[in-house]
This record gives C-alpha cells, sequence and structure tokens, in this order.
C-alpha cells in the first residue's frame, strides 16, 4: 500500500483522475474518480484527456485510416465514393470529439463499491 499524499496515511490505494495523485478512501469524492482538492476546484482534463485515451484514440485512427484511403486503389469503384468515404468519417468523428470534451469535463460515474 501507498501513503495518500494528503493526509498522510498508509491507505493510499487509489488514484484522483485528474492530478494522479494516490489518495485514501476519504480524501477522494463519493463517485471515486478524483480527490477532493480536485472536485473543490474544479479541476478539468483539458489536453490531458488525449494523453488518457491513447489506446482509444488510436483505435479511432486506425478504423478512420481504413475507411478513407483504401478506396481509391479499389479497381473500378467510382471516383464519388472517396468523397463519401471521407465525409462520413468525419461525422463519425466529430460525436466521438465532442463525446471526449465533454467527458472530459464531467467524467462517468465510477461503478466501483
Amino acid at each position: 500500500m501507498r501513503q495518500c499524499d494528503f493526509c498522510g496515511s498508509d491507505f493510499g490505494d487509489r488514484t484522483c483522475y485528474f492530478c494522479d495523485k494516490h489518495c485514501c478512501t476519504s480524501c477522494m469524492t463519493d463517485d471515486r474518480t478524483r480527490c477532493k482538492r480536485c472536485y473543490i476546484a474544479k479541476r478539468k482534463l483539458g489536453w490531458r484527456i488525449f494523453k488518457k485515451n491513447k489506446v482509444l484514440l488510436g483505435f479511432i485512427a486506425f478504423v478512420w485510416a481504413y475507411t478513407v484511403f483504401p478506396v481509391p486503389f479499389i479497381k473500378g469503384i467510382d471516383p464519388t465514393f472517396y468523397w463519401i468515404s471521407l465525409s462520413v468519417a468525419i461525422m463519425i468523428m466529430i460525436p466521438i470529439g465532442l463525446a471526449m470534451f465533454f467527458w472530459s469535463r464531467e467524467p462517468p460515474v465510477s461503478d466501483l463499491k
């Protein structure tokens, strides 16, 4: 077990999602995603959301590249299909980007009890 960075107890087994400091259960909020200092300061992730979700962003980039770039190499397909694929990929990225932005402002409640 680690030591809590806030109160000094030996039960710092949780990590704050926003500041990455070790916390005990008494220094965490009820939803167990952030420490009380980050909750009071209303700290936001900002651009750190990209760092924390590297795997998800990599998967989205792979799917986007797979849907857009193989199209010109397939023979016999109408060239307008390329522009349709590009527009659909961009339209898929808009809600995913908005979801990541709003989840960084108010993260989902943890189901750990």
